[in-house]
């Protein structure tokens, strides 16, 4: 490990959200996803799933990297390269045929670097986060007429309510360069609102807007600041300062901007 950058902000939502838990009741046919204490939240996964589609369908373009491939077609190459090798040979075949995109979201054969961890809501108590039912009428694509018999209805989470956003990485120095911009085309899009999330997006649903990004820079080999993180208090992302310990450095406000300008 050398720097471990950490992404902290809000993430608010612009218009109705919808994630579904893959069930209903009797309010609906579709709940939204719930933590144990009836509160929604957005699972890390879907964030990243989304935002791993949107920078590599950008990334060709703006970074120069190559397009993303199957995920199956990579493991079909791979594997006959490093099935009953040694480790430190599979190291090195991995470390030359990945591209800096699948390094830093990772594969079949590769750990990625990036975490981003279940948001939750900022504030409410589960009681006064109640969602809305939202009603469609499905189409028959045949005839494109409403199909018999076939209305449905699905809960959501109305525009307003923030979310903690978080996400690390540990930066590989040779990679950081390009994971820097590969990030910030993320997280720009983020900002811009551009990066919609969830279910029944052709309905206008999943709009987010990612606000008060702080960026942070923790130096591994930094003996001090290593004795910082040590030694410093509960862990708790909702108080904590831009001096935090386990952040490290608190980076310019201006980095998002100077990384696009860089694309």
């Amino acid at each position: 490990m050398s720097l471990v950058y950490t992404f902290r902000g809000d993430l608010v939502l612009s218009g109705a959200l919808h994630i579904g838990s893959g069930g209903g009741n009797e309010d609906t046919d579709a709940t939204i996803i719930r933590d144990a204490q009836g509160k929604p939240y957005i699972p890390g996964s879907s964030l990243r799933g989304a935002f791993r589609a949107a920078i590599e369908r950008l990334a060709p373009t703006l970074v120069g990297e190559p397009y993303p491939r199957d995920m199956g077609e990579l493991e079909t190459l791979l594997r006959p390269q490093i099935e009953e090798k040694p480790e430190a040979t599979v190291q090195h075949l991995l470390t030359e045929e990945l591209t800096s995109i699948e390094r830093l979201f990772g594969t079949t054969y590769w750990a990625s670097p990036l975490t981003i961890p279940d948001l939750p809501l900022k504030h409410e108590k589960p009681a006064e986060v109640a969602g809305e039912i939202r009603y469609g009428i499905a189409i028959d694509r045949d005839t494109g007429a409403a199909k018999h018999m076939a209305k449905y209805d699905f809960e959501v989470l109305s525009r307003g309510h923030t979310f903690r956003f978080l996400m690390r990485c540990e930066m590989e120095r040779t990679h950081q360069s390009t994971w820097e911009k590969l990030l910030a085309i993320g997280l720009r899009l983020l900002e811009m609102g551009e990066l919609p999330l969830g279910g029944n997006l052709a309905r206008g649903i999943g709009q987010v807007q990612l606000e008060n990004l702080e960026v942070f820079q923790f130096d591994t080999n930094d003996k001090a600041m290593l004795k910082r993180l040590l030694m410093s208090g509960a862990r708790d992302d909702a108080h904590c300062g831009a001096d935090d310990a386990r952040f490290g450095t608190r980076l310019p406000d201006a980095w998002l901007k100077q990384k696009v300008e860089e694309l």
